[in-house]
């Protein structure tokens, strides 16, 4: 798209003006070495000027500032000694009109404007250092490869980098403008030929225009910046009344580097290195919100909103009654949400100071600024008056000792080379946004990109026009997704918002993390579970099923078939014989039997004699126990048992069960008796079960053509096909056998364990189990490498994950990438995450899962503060959070 250029574009004054000196070369000082090492390391902003700007004088104003700073005048070059900053003239203003007599550059991208230059301005930018052509190799403070100037050119005089363009022809002038300045951040400035800074003035309006202002971290700080932009509207002000502009207010750069060096020599450093060792002694983690780490991005993510004036206003007034500023709140509020969504007791903030403690740094537009960590404890019990105080005595602190550089505490404390970070988020507090007025034109501050930023950076702006606090977020998109990074901004406004209306004397655990929506969210969709199920018993389907195909096959081991009716007849006879041991509803009988059809009907006779069945890897004759179901060497093993030992394979049982009838037992039995108990744990009510395998059914779907595989004694697997007409095939002992049994008898579905189904996949025949329809994985939740494998063995077989006691499901697709989700909650069940203290997690932030429902499969509960009246939960022992789609992460082990 072709952009208008300004008509002209002239310097105030057309007389030739001379270059500005030259100095002798200068080291960098310590903070200049560290963004100079840094990649990426630019700090970008624009100025909006609301009201008329006069180009020409606007350049001659920039020109002659950038003359008097003479810190951005300077090319850094290696030397025998080390890196060396070489101060360089100017190349004067030439007077001669530019804009219409000059073509425009061809955009840089399809949403960049053309720009002019202005005669005696860098035209176009120089291009990238690795777009050019090299002459001699250098290396810089990183170790990457760079070219060197030849000495001839070390001093040539710099060309003004400036660029101006009209932008009031596009459809939207304010995004193309804020589109070429991030397409321009996108390319890297030629640290070797200079100049490291860039300037820009974009007309978006007839009275508003965006100056575009640039550099290396290495040259300018954000104070810096704010140092220039002061002197070119002192300047063209008093160019726009034709008066001349006062003298230069800027120190020598040579006053900076001696600052530096006389400090790094003295005792101060020695006295803030022995605090910064001290209060750091014990290397705490320092906990962020995205978990982990990566290099810097050239350009940031970014979340601008305001806090609207009156909320301000009301977090101004709960500051002052702690006896802090907002500033001091606003860092409170951030250690407080940081804490929250990282469970962390401790927390470190990075805290910016501007590094400059005497009135010549002061004066100097240069790099100094420094980044110190702020420990802070937040704690449940802590109330915000006294987070408030902690905030206040620690920067007061940390501000004594700032001129220790933040890298060089990092390699004191060893963190160096480590991937631990010193600090976590940065919290910068901007204390007036508003920028300085051109002839009485005022201007507004936005920043793009403050350097580098290793994880996230927040921007605090105080506005002096009534329209209240301006929160920016700046995130490392290595790390944060725009998404993740508008969420965690969102959050934080709103919890500002509550704590402005909060009493600060109180517990911080009465503060939500999550947001009104996202709470409501969490409860009524997330948690949508709700279904209504008849009152029915585990047993009950299965002996209706019996009734309706006596002759469909029910289960096949390696023993042979029994149909139905067969499966029930054994059952039945076994059962009543229990009852005469005393088995009714609520009697536990413990079974110790070998993976085989005695295993079957010893469970289903339980079930049909009223008991609940209690699985045992050995026979064992414990308290409460009404009786035992063994073989006879189980038998053997219990010599003294106090109760009845029942051997399923002696033939004398065997015959005497003959004798009894083959039809259903009788038995008072409801839903809410218990149908089982896991060793230790609370007894499982039926109600609870049938809920389960209810659902499982309506999920997955069996038919009475389906072959279900069973390897282990879980629910789902013995019960299920025999509720729904299916039959149950018993699998042969190990991984080869498993396969073998699965291509034996067409196997359609089948229940592993995440270990069992890494271990079947491992088996050359796992592909060759073609029949399979639909896997279940479950239990512990299931590895990405386990699903992967799992979907290069049998591309056409659907694989579902069954987290726990299926409390939470996933269909794991092929093709994702990252780990599975243990998935949604399943039929009357809900899912909570929880902070420590108590309150909902919300989505993307890890806390501690909790199970509540009305058919809890434990006994270990605790009121449910977020159900219906009368509600119960259990602790799942796990880190979980939330995605955005309503599906559930397993983070790891309970800390």
């Amino acid at each position: 798209m072709n952009l208008r250029t300004l008509d002209r574009v002239s310097p105030a004054d057309a007389r030739p003006q001379p270059p500005a000196s030259a100095g002798p070369p200068l080291p960098l000082t310590a903070a200049q070495a560290a963004m100079w090492s840094a990649r990426p390391a630019d700090t970008a902003g624009f100025l909006e000027i609301h009201g008329p700007v006069d180009p020409g004088l606007f350049v001659t104003a920039l020109h002659r500032t950038v003359t008097e700073a003479e810190a951005l005048r300077v090319r850094i070059v290696p030397t025998a000694d080390g890196l060396r900053q070489l101060p360089v003239a100017l190349e004067p203003l030439d007077g001669t009109a530019a804009g219409a007599h000059r073509p425009a550059e061809p955009p840089r991208a399809a949403t960049a404007p053309r720009t002019a230059p202005v005669r005696g301005t860098s035209a176009p930018y120089p291009a990238p250092a690795s777009q050019k052509a090299t002459d001699r190799k250098a290396t810089d403070a990183s170790g990457a490869s760079l070219r060197a100037l030849p000495p001839s050119g070390v001093h040539r005089p710099l060309r003004l980098p400036f660029r101006v363009a009209d932008l009031r022809d596009r459809r939207a002038p304010d995004a193309s403008a804020l589109a070429w300045m991030r397409g321009d951040l996108e390319e890297p400035l030629d640290l070797v030929e200079g100049p490291l800074f860039r300037h820009a003035l974009l007309r978006v309006g007839e009275r508003r225009w965006l100056w575009y202002q640039r550099a290396h971290h290495a040259v300018l700080d954000g104070y810096g910046h704010l140092l220039v932009a002061r002197r070119v509207a002192e300047v063209y002000s008093a160019l726009a009344t034709g008066a001349e502009p006062g003298p230069g207010p800027f120190g020598p750069l040579a006053a900076l580097v001696e600052e530096d060096a006389a400090y790094r020599a003295s005792g101060l450093r020695a006295r803030d290195r022995a605090h910064w060792l001290g209060e750091f002694a014990d290397r705490p983690e320092v906990p962020t919100l995205a978990g982990r780490t990566a290099p810097p991005s050239r350009t940031p993510l970014r979340r601008t909103a305001r806090l609207a004036p009156g909320t301000a206003e009301r977090l101004r007034h709960l500051a002052t009654s702690v006896r802090a500023t907002w500033k001091d709140a606003a860092f409170a509020a951030q250690a407080l949400y940081l804490a929250r969504a990282t469970r962390s007791d401790v927390v470190v903030l990075g805290l910016p100071v501007m590094g400059r403690t005497g009135s010549v740094a002061l004066r100097v537009p240069g790099m100094a600024v420094n980044v110190l960590p702020l420990r802070l404890t937040v704690t449940p019990d802590t109330t915000f008056a006294e987070l408030t105080h902690q905030v206040v005595t620690g920067i007061r602190v940390a501000r004594r000792h700032q001129r220790l550089r933040h890298e060089d505490i990092r390699r004191d404390l060893g963190l160096t080379g480590r991937d631990r970070a010193l600090a976590g988020p940065r919290v910068n507090i901007v204390p007036l946004s508003d920028g300085p007025a051109f002839a009485g034109a005022r201007s507004d501050l936005h920043t793009l990109a403050s350097g580098p930023v290793d994880d996230l950076t927040v921007h605090l702006h105080d506005r002096a026009d009534g329209t209240g606090l301006r929160i920016d977020y700046e995130a490392n998109p290595a790390l944060y997704g725009q998404d993740a990074l508008d969420a965690h901004h969102t959050r934080f406004l709103d919890l500002l918002t509550r704590l402005a209306d909060s009493d600060p004397h109180r517990p911080l655990a009465g503060l939500d993390l999550a947001t009104d929506a996202e709470r409501d969210r969490i409860r009524a969709e997330f948690n949508d579970t709700a279904v209504a199920v008849p009152p029915t018993t585990l047993i009950g389907p299965f002996e209706a099923r019996a009734a309706r195909t006596p002759g469909a096959p029910a289960l096949i081991s390696a023993a042979g078939t029994l149909t139905y009716a067969e499966l029930g007849t054994r059952a039945n006879r076994l059962a009543r014989h229990l009852r005469t041991l005393g088995v009714r509803p609520g009697a536990l009988v413990a079974v110790a039997l070998p993976h085989s059809p005695e295993l079957v009907v010893a469970l289903l006779a339980v079930l049909k004699a009223g008991g609940a069945y209690v699985p045992l890897d050995r026979p064992e004759s414990g308290e409460g126990l009404v009786c035992v179901l063994t073989d006879r060497a189980g038998r053997a093993a219990l010599p003294d048992a106090r109760v009845p030992v029942l051997a399923l394979d002696d033939p004398d049982l065997t015959a005497g069960l003959a004798a009894y009838l083959p039809t259903d037992p009788g038995r008072a039995l409801t839903p809410q008796h218990p149908a089982y108990a896991l060793p230790g744990a609370a007894p499982v009510p039926h109600a609870t079960v049938d809920n389960r395998l209810r659902w499982t059914q309506s999920r997955y779907r069996l038919a009475p053509g389906d072959r279900v595989l069973c390897t282990g004694s879980s629910v789902p697997e013995l019960f299920w096909p025999l509720r729904e007409g299916a039959t149950l095939v018993l699998a042969e002992p190990g991984a080869e056998g498993v396969a073998r049994t699965i291509r034996q008898h067409r196997v359609t579905v089948a229940h592993f364990t995440p270990s069992a189904l890494a271990a079947f996949l491992a088996e050359p025949g796992a592909a060759a189990c073609t029949e399979l329809r639909d896997v279940l994985s479950g239990g512990d939740a299931l590895p990405r490498a386990t699903a992967d494998a799992f979907h290069r063995a049998l591309p056409g077989t659907r694989l579902h994950q069954l987290y726990g006691q299926a409390v939470a499901h996933h269909t794991c697709e092929p093709g994702t990438t990252g780990p599975l989700p243990i998935g949604r909650p399943t039929w009357n069940t809900r899912l909570y995450v929880l902070d420590p203290a108590g309150r909902l997690c919300p989505p993307g932030v890890a806390g501690e899962l909790y199970v509540a429902g009305e058919r809890l499969a434990t006994a270990d509960t605790e009121p449910d503060p977020y159900g219906p009246p009368g509600a119960r939960m259990y602790r799942a022992g796990v880190l979980a959070r939330w995605r955005d789609d309503g599906s559930v992460d397993r983070v790891g082990p309970l800390r």
